[in-house]
């Protein structure tokens, strides 16, 4: 059975688009692929602004620790307000709920 020069060409170029087909979806769906690729953007980036929140929250952190070392006014504040501790000096009036 013989082919014509054209139904070869015809063969040729299909296997060719089919081929060409294969490989953009190795590229786009396959190992380290364009999918891939986007949703390892998409958790940098979510990690990136996880890391940016902990920063602020460590500077914050150490802001007070550095106010409870140094500032012993700040440190009453902290025991008085978070904890509730009072001088020995002073009287705690309770006042009742109706």
């Amino acid at each position: 059975m013989e082919f014509s020069m054209r139904t070869k060409s015809k063969i040729i170029v299909a296997g060719g688009i089919l081929a060409l087909i294969g490989f953009l979806v190795v590229l786009g769906l396959g190992d380290r692929g364009a999918v891939d690729l986007y949703r390892l953007k998409i958790q940098k980036n979510r990690l990136e602004d996880t890391n940016l929140e902990l920063e602020k929250k460590n500077r914050q952190q150490y802001r007070i620790i550095e106010r409870l070392k140094h500032d012993p006014d700040f440190a009453e504040h902290i025991a008085r307000t978070e904890h509730g501790m009072v001088r020995e000096d002073e009287i705690i009036i309770l006042k009742k709920n109706k």
